[in-house]
């Protein structure tokens, strides 16, 4: 019966950097065999280069309490002459954490360098975070295990539970659960139905929330159809809650009926379906050339009604007309404006100026009714040229 060798090199005696076991494979290693004379044993595990070959090899990293770090099985590992690198074939591989398994690994070839301190990972590569489900798939990556960090530099594919994603490069810190996804990086949700695009995003999957601080799209799909599209410098989705808040030149595009938001920083609820401007709002009816612009605002996508306050201005076009007021509420899909504080609305052709406290109407097409209060009744002021 063969018996199992094993080697243990390191820097020091205290901690075991870096072993090897070599288990016998199906048609058995003659250098595990007690019958076979040594000079034979050394010729049959070295190259004419004079490397260890090994077959059916198993490597390991523990830490100074003995607790096993990392584990790597390869179908043959080749050592250099002094055993501190190893090309691997066809390998296997686990990460522990606390005794369990929190990241599995697989790829066609490889690298182990430096006594393990990186394994560079070559074709077919496979890596599975067992806490939340994720797969990474790509062509070449690199571990290194004393960091906590998985590079990815060629191709990142992955997918999980609730969706997809890719880009051309990622960083996994492990310990943290952080990717960092740079350059063309597409993400895709199915909960909601949400895909995000940017150069540079940073996904912490444990708290699933999506970061990006150099520009992001955001398009929303209902039934598969695209429905909305957001565009900001800056935000944050916060996948399961259904919120995105974002800042710096926020852009929202809806259809049925096409309007556009503009903010300086809003946030987006997507379950609500309402979308809420902390700075500067500007909405725009396009079929209807119908523009508000306010201090605040908020619009609901589903039931087409906005409510605007603080400074509010808005303007039709056909024929040109203003209405200012404290507060606006505008519903969208019956083009009802309510005005309420301080109304003054103004309409050409001819010229007609009416102050009052409310204003009810269609503001598009200029049939706007203006009424007062006991406190302050309804002044006009028209202008004949």
């Amino acid at each position: 019966m063969g018996s199992k060798c094993r080697w243990v090199w390191g820097r020091s005696p205290q901690i075991l950097a870096f072993s090897l076991l070599l288990l016998g494979s199906p048609w058995g290693l003659s250098a595990c065999r007690n019958t076979t004379p040594p000079g034979e044993t050394e010729a049959q595990n070295q190259n004419t280069e004079n490397r260890l070959v090994v077959e059916n090899a198993l490597l390991e990293q523990a830490d100074a309490d003995g607790n096993i770090l990392w584990k790597l099985q390869a179908e043959e590992a080749v050592y250099s002459q002094d055993q501190k690198d190893a090309t691997l074939t066809n390998l296997l591989g686990n990460l522990y954490e606390d005794g369990e398994v929190i990241l599995s690994i697989q790829a066609s070839g490889g690298q182990v360098i430096n006594d393990g301190e990186r394994i560079v990972l070559e074709a077919g590569v496979l890596v599975t975070d067992n806490r939340q489900g994720v797969v990474f798939e790509t062509e070449q990556a690199e571990w290194q295990p004393g960091n906590n960090v998985l590079l990815i530099t060629n191709a990142l594919q992955a997918r999980y539970p609730n969706g997809t994603l890719r880009a051309d490069q990622g960083q996994y810190f492990i310990d943290r659960q952080d990717l960092e996804l740079t350059e063309a990086v597409e993400i895709i949700t199915v909960e909601p139905s949400l895909r995000l695009l940017g150069s540079k995003f940073n996904w912490l999957i444990a708290d699933d929330r999506i970061i990006a601080e150099t520009g992001l799209t955001i398009e929303r799909y209902t039934d598969e159809a695209l429905t909305a599209r957001l565009r900001a410098d800056r935000g944050e989705a916060q996948v399961a809650a259904q919120t995105i808040t974002v800042s710096g030149n926020v852009l929202l595009n809806s259809s049925d009926p096409e309007i556009q938001f503009v903010s300086g920083a809003a946030t987006w609820d997507l379950k609500a379906g309402v979308i809420t401007g902390r700075e500067t709002v500007q909405l725009t009816q396009t079929d209807e050339n119908t523009q508000f612009r306010a201090n605040q605002g908020r619009y609901n996508l589903n039931s087409q009604q906005a409510q605007l306050s603080g400074a509010v201005r808005g303007t039709g076009t056909n024929p040109p007309t203003a209405l200012q007021a404290n507060q606006v509420d505008w519903n969208l899909a019956t083009e009802q404006v309510v005005a309420t504080g301080n109304v003054v609305y103004e309409q050409s052709n001819p010229r007609v100026t009416l102050n009052g406290d409310r204003a009810v109407g269609n503001l598009a097409q200029n049939q706007v009714v203006v009424t007062g209060s006991p406190r302050k009744q309804v002044a006009t002021e028209i202008v004949i040229p």
